[in-house]
């Protein structure tokens, strides 16, 4: 449900304004309503400092390991708060370039590599008596020493499946070789792998300071929250609205109506002029969700799509238990629903205190596939109802699992337009849910109608009535504010695009048949086939486990993201649809202090 607000209007002096907006933020109620504009030098500042901020945060929550590692020299002591983001950030830059010259360099030691280790003096000493040594490289299957002239001299140094490697000595003239000349360093190889150990040997330390910078990440996440509390605070204080030449500023506000008590005790002590009031229809009033335990685990599903504007209903509550379903229905192996059981169990003491709703939901998603599993008969890809002793509690065969789907579809589609009546009811008055009873009531006629034709049978009177009743209603109060014969028109199209639209919206919900079948048969083809490696000698069992473990995990993952995307479609589609949600409403987000 929505949390019912009230509006608060407060009129400030200038001289208590500052002192007024800081306990106020304290305090951390009151929702205020202001206009956006374009962030000053000093806002952007503590913008960029906050995200420089999460950044260290995030490379902290990432490296778990060395966080203890000793403690910062002592010429870094003395940094505190962003000084340590800023260390963190030079560091960085610096272990980037540490890194790219170590690759360079090792890049050339694999160059000089097959040429062996010698003296650069000696090839010195030879070029000053006239003897000028060159490196060449080429394809083995292009070239062969014996192919020279044998006017040069030349010597191979080595080869490798690819490439053989040779030198070439010129006294009077230029040799001219079809090959690729290597032009060898100022340095040999043995000072590049001295190069090379120093900058590894750097990039270690660089590595150790970062990580003993990352442990001090409580004292930035301090700074990151003050730096937070003072944007709030700078962004209400300088958009506020103000009178009378900037000596009166106006603070228009919310909260939920229960804090409203607390509120008016605050603002009672403070010399302000206040006053509350309630919400004017087509005010832009934040959303506050309020849920039982249980409805409240699924507020992130909630949030994927939008929330409810503060005049509609929120439908939380009323998908809840169907999404739970459509999970199970979908997943729909017993053996699956324990693996997820198990796992939200090994993951709970690992978790915070905020984490732990998300594996209380995949728990429900658990218990939800695992007892959906047992009632549909299949475990692990086994079918249940082939085993003796169990398969009693097998109640539903492929062909009622189909039409369960439909069945569900519909009872959803019929609580979609019923939620769409009564929140007519609640936004608009009577008048204008009539033409959602309408609806209501003609498809409740016409299904059975539908139904009878398809068996060959006579429908009851009673449909008959119940679809023209609703026929009528929909021609008649489909928009109140039109006159009679553009009502008519607008109802026959509204009839023709409603009828379509419930076939193809009832028809969506096969894919939870379809979805939990094919499921089923994956895990039934992974155990077939991973029997067949039983009869190869000394291995076989230890290939057949290997593979349904594979096979088993494969199936469970894709299954499993399955079972929550197509839920959604269901929900956030054909239920939104038919419950005439709009959404787009505003998070009520307090003005408080950052903890």
């Amino acid at each position: 449900m929505i949390a019912p607000m009230e509006k608060v209007t407060v009129l400030i002096f200038h001289k208590i304004k500052e002192d007024f907006l800081a306990a106020l933020q304290s305090l951390g109620l009151l929702h205020i309503s202001q206009e956006k504009k374009d962030a000053d030098q000093q806002l952007k500042l503590i913008q960029s400092e906050i995200t420089r901020c999460e950044l260290f945060l995030k490379a902290a929550k990432k490296t778990k390991e060395g966080l203890a590692e000793g403690k910062l020299p002592d010429e870094f002591k003395a940094k505190q708060g962003f000084e340590l983001v800023e260390l963190f950030e030079k560091i960085k830059l610096e272990l980037i370039e540490l890194t790219d010259n170590l690759e360079k360099t090792e890049k050339e030691i694999r160059n000089l590599a097959p040429w062996g280790e010698f003296e650069r003096k000696a090839i010195e000493r030879l070029n000053s008596s006239g003897v000028k040594v060159r490196f060449f490289i080429s394809p083995i299957k292009k070239f062969s020493l014996n192919d020279l002239d044998e006017n040069i001299c030349a010597h191979e140094i080595s080869r490798d499946k690819t490439y053989v490697y040779f030198v070439v000595f010129e006294k009077d003239q230029q040799v001219k070789l079809d090959c690729d000349e290597f032009f060898y360093p100022a340095v040999n190889i043995q000072e590049l792998e001295q190069q090379a150990l120093s900058l590894s040997k750097q990039i270690e330390g660089k590595n150790k300071l970062i990580l003993t910078l990352i442990a001090e990440n409580k004292q930035v996440q301090d700074y990151c929250n003050q730096q937070k509390t003072r944007l709030n605070y700078l962004l209400v204080s300088n958009n506020l609205a103000h009178a009378a030449e900037e000596k009166v500023f106006i603070i228009n506000g919310w909260l939920p109506r229960q804090q409203k008590t607390k509120m008016e005790q605050f603002l009672e002590k403070q010399d302000v002029y206040f006053y509350f009031s309630q919400p004017e229809p087509g005010e832009d009033v934040p959303v506050l969700l309020k849920n039982n335990w249980f409805n409240k685990l699924f507020e992130p599903i909630t949030k994927m799509f939008a929330l409810p504007q503060y005049s509609e209903m929120d439908l939380t509550a009323f998908f809840a238990p169907f999404f739970t379903l459509f999970f199970g229905f979908c997943l729909g192996d017993a053996g699956y629903g324990l693996i997820i059981l198990l796992l939200c169990a090994g993951f709970w003491k690992k978790v915070n205190s905020a984490q732990r709703p998300f594996l209380i939901l995949g728990a429900v998603f658990g218990l939800s596939t695992f007892l959906f599993g047992l009632i549909s008969g299949n475990l692990f890809g086994v079918e249940l109802v082939k085993i003796e002793f169990i398969k009693n509690i097998v109640l539903f065969n492929q062909d009622q699992l189909f039409y369960l789907a439909l069945k569900i579809g519909v009872v959803q589609i019929f609580f979609g337009l019923l939620l769409k009546a009564i929140g007519r009811i609640r936004q608009f008055g009577f008048m204008a849910s009539v033409s959602a009873w309408g609806w209501l009531i003609m498809l409740a006629g016409v299904l059975p109608l539908v139904l009878a034709s398809l068996a060959t049978k006579t429908a009851s009177d009673w449909a008959k009535y119940s679809a023209f009743t609703g026929f009528v209603l929909i021609l008649l109060f489909n928009d109140l504010k039109a006159n009679i014969f553009v009502r008519i028109g607008k109802g026959l199209w509204e009839l023709y695009g409603g009828l379509t639209g419930f076939l193809g919206d009832v028809l969506s919900y096969v894919r939870l048949f379809a979805l939990g079948i094919s499921g089923a048969i994956l895990g039934l083809v992974v155990n077939e086939i991973g029997m067949t490696f039983r009869t190869i000698p000394y291995i076989g069992y230890f290939l057949t486990f290997a593979f349904l473990i594979f096979g088993h995990t494969l199936n469970f993952l894709l299954s499993g993201l399955s079972s929550f995307v197509h839920p959604l479609r269901l929900t956030f589609v054909e239920f939104y649809k038919n419950a005439g949600f709009e959404g787009g409403g505003r998070e009520y987000v307090p003005f408080k202090n950052v903890k």
